[in-house]
């Protein structure tokens, strides 16, 4: 093989899984835009100590936090939680409260790639 034959192999090897894994990427923005369109109002937007994307959103008495690692583009955990009106965290409240009872059927489903 000549070496522009073995360049253009590399090239099309190289060059076209990219795009392809950059548009399945997942970023912040999608998962807040995800969050609204569900109807959650987002409380906060913060960064782990790995540098990881944390969203705490909020529906009425249901909590949401959302944990992505913002390198790889992926999910790390989604899990709601439920407040009962006695046990209703404050409305002010921006973290992620304690407490409640866990969604099972909690995750980003059309989100993951």
């Amino acid at each position: 093989m000549t070496r522009l034959v073995r360049a253009l192999i590399l090239v099309l090897m190289l060059g076209s899984p990219a795009p392809a894994m950059a548009e399945q990427r997942i970023t912040p923005d999608k998962v807040i835009d995800a969050l609204a369109g569900q109807g959650y109002a987002v409380r906060s937007v913060t960064r782990t100590l790995l540098g990881r994307a944390r969203i705490v959103a909020s529906q009425g008495l249901i909590w949401r936090e959302v944990v992505l690692d913002t390198s790889a583009g992926r999910i790390l955990r989604d899990y709601a939680v439920e407040f009962t009106p006695a046990n209703a965290p404050e409305t002010a409240q921006k973290s992620m409260p304690r407490g409640g009872k866990l969604i099972a059927e909690s995750h980003f489903n059309e989100l993951d790639p």
